[in-house]
């Protein structure tokens, strides 16, 4: 064996104040194992024999494989990887669970801090997670005298505890060690002190996350290890980084809501863009309208009620998430609104489940409100205050795409309504102008249910097209959502009337893409191929503005979103749906990196496994192998 391995192995053991055994594979074979780790140069972490020679660019300071992968590669495992400054030592301590402690939290108001207090349980409980549950018990309970002591700090100078598009996410985080020069008794071998300043609780919690990946449990040494040293000053590059997430089409319950929650916090993504109603069923429980979700919910027990939508945005919140509802509008309604002519309101929602639907929909159920009965204003009146009480978001989703204006054009109602404006030719102009009657119409509900002008986002659409969104459309109100293809000419129309955009170009961001037809046969969907996790990373809103040669501007693109609609999905397979891909989302919209996916690739694997060890069901990306031999699976 190697002389100059055996002597780095027996410091790092000594450093650290470890007696281990180096290999899992003794516990089950009674052997240990023969492998290590290299750094390798160009590379990353390679598995090597341990009784080998060294080769040249090669160092072997931290031969496991935890160790060498927080320490090989400048930006260690992090991942969304830090946009500012960035500084990782090479070497590493070892701890359990138990010798941390919060030494101090500084905050301005007793929610925040209690929302600081949320977020280190939830880092303790991560933690946790990342021991295999055979040492769990074992590891509460510290045997040695003289332990590792980790001691957390953290600053937060603001007391906003509401997450908007104004709020701060930057942090710095801190860490320094200390080693015992004298073992005494009842002192500790180490001292590790972490200190996390950041304007608001949510720049903090992003500290935390990220202190949580400069930890590592380590099968060799049965041991949890982390960074000796790490400075690190970070914030993201676009304020809303989201996720659309449909339980209309397919319900998903609350508790995979939770983990979709969870693992959007372990990337970073702030914004869960909840599509909760559609033609196809309504679950939302309004409180001032319960006959909506008691036609429309698939059943009594596949709805959303207020306790349940206040448990999540608390969940959110303390996770650094915010929950912007959408209720879709005037088009992608049906389910629900039947009971209008039964309660003597008239027809609310017109051309319900009408055959042939292609005629009158996208896809079936058709289904589209009465623009011109206005009683439906009552109702959505209703829902929005609902909303506002439930959600407290700083903006809200109109929805607003994919009207379709047969049924309109058919509704003696309407056209009646038409002719007596002095609109006889029911164009699309005429239709536009119905639309636009509806959209403004609904937006004076939603101002008085919310109290204020706030912020309203819209898809792309009729009303966005052919450049003439600006007609309909105010530019200081609407956020408009693009769902076209990164390189359709609307994006750069919209940006230069001075629309606020942001991105969800399905040609990347639509992780519904590449499964069969469920309406018919046939190989592909509408928007196929499927969409790998390398396109999902290229897609740079900043790019896709700079390709049609206008100026970026961080003002008007906000960000982005990935979206998956549940036509083929539910809370049975939806994680796995959106890992990893989520999170190389995440990193484009956090980071904004000018490298490609490959200098991502090593960091990508190492995040999945982590993902998994966290209860995440991430789709496998690659063999375990590559995640063991960095830079070996290219082509």
């Amino acid at each position: 064996m190697d002389t100059k391995f055996l002597f780095i192995v027996g410091l790092f053991f000594i450093a650290n104040g470890v007696i281990a055994q180096i290999a899992s594979g003794q516990r089950q074979t009674g052997q240990a194992s023969p492998w290590a780790w290299a750094c390798r140069t160009g590379r990353g972490c390679v598995k090597v024999a341990k009784d080998s020679p060294v080769q040249e660019g090669d160092n072997m300071d931290n031969p496991t494989l935890a160790g060498c992968k927080l320490t090989c590669n400048d930006e260690s495992v992090l991942w969304p990887k830090p946009r500012d400054g960035i500084y990782l030592s090479k070497t590493l301590v070892s701890f359990l669970p138990t010798d941390i402690r919060t030494n101090r939290i500084n905050a301005p108001s007793s929610e925040v801090k209690s929302l600081t207090n949320e977020a280190i349980t939830i880092f303790r409980d991560v933690i946790n997670k990342s021991i295999p549950e055979a040492f769990r018990s074992r590891s509460q309970t510290a045997k040695e005298q003289q332990r590792p002591q980790i001691n957390i700090v953290v600053s937060i100078t603001s007391g906003e505890a509401r997450l908007g598009m104004e709020t701060s996410e930057s942090y710095n985080l801190y860490v320094s060690t200390k080693f015992a020069t004298v073992a005494a008794p009842n002192s500790p071998s180490s001292t590790t002190t972490v200190t996390i300043t950041a304007q608001t609780f949510f720049g903090a919690r992003h500290a935390i996350e990220t202190l949580s990946q400069i930890m590592a449990w380590d099968d060799s040494l049965e041991s949890m290890i982390m960074l000796t040293a790490a400075n690190i000053s970070d914030s993201p590059a676009f304020v809303h980084r989201g996720l659309l997430i449909d339980t209309s089409r397919n319900f998903v319950a609350v508790p995979v809501i939770k983990k979709i929650i969870d693992a959007m916090s372990y990337d970073k993504l702030n914004v869960f863009h909840w599509h909760l109603t559609d033609t196809h069923s309504f679950p939302f429980v309004s409180t001032r309208e319960p006959r909506l979700a008691l036609y429309g919910a698939y059943s009594p027990s596949k709805v959303y009620r207020p306790e349940d939508i206040k448990e999540l945005v608390h969940y959110a919140t303390v996770r650094g998430v915010k929950i912007v509802p959408e209720f879709d509008a005037p088009a992608h309604v049906g389910s629900g609104w039947e009971w209008g002519e039964r309660a003597g309101m008239g027809q609310l929602a017109l051309c319900v489940n009408k055959e042939p639907w292609p005629t009158y929909c996208v896809e079936p159920p058709c289904g589209i409100l009465n623009p011109v009965n206005d009683n439906i204003y009552s109702v959505l009146s209703n829902i929005y205050q609902d909303m506002n009480d439930l959600f407290q978001s700083d903006i809200f989703h109109m929805g607003g795409d994919e009207v379709n204006f047969s049924c309109w054009n058919e509704t003696t109602e309407i056209i009646d309504w038409l002719r007596a404006r002095g609109r006889n030719d029911y164009s699309k102009e005429d239709f536009l102008y119905l639309w636009t009657h509806f959209q403004n119409r609904s937006l004076e509900e939603v101002d008085k249910a919310y109290g204020n002008k706030q912020p309203i986002v819209l898809w792309t659409s009729g009303l966005t097209e052919d450049g003439h969104a600006d007609k309909f459309l105010d530019k200081e109100r609407y956020i408009i959502q693009i769902w076209t293809t990164g390189t359709d000419l609307s994006i750069a129309q919209l940006y230069r009337q001075g629309f606020k955009l942001i991105m969800s170009n399905y040609d990347a961001w639509y992780f519904d893409c590449g499964y069969g037809q469920w309406v018919g046969e046939g190989p592909n969907n509408w928007c196929s191929p499927y969409i790998g996790w390398q396109k999902v990373y290229e897609n740079s809103p900043r790019k896709l503005i700079v390709n049609f040669n206008e100026t970026f501007n961080s003002q008007q693109i906000l960000g982005g979103e990935a979206a998956i609609w549940s036509e083929q999905v539910d809370g049975a397979a939806i994680e796995g749906k959106l890992w990893p891909r989520s999170s190389a989302l995440a990193e484009r919209l956090w980071t904004d990196p000018d490298t490609n996916w490959r200098a991502a690739e090593h960091r990508m694997n190492h995040h999945r496994e982590r993902l998994v060890q966290r209860g995440i069901q991430a789709d496998a990306l690659q063999p375990e192998w590559c995640h063991q031999n960095d830079g070996y699976c290219f082509l």
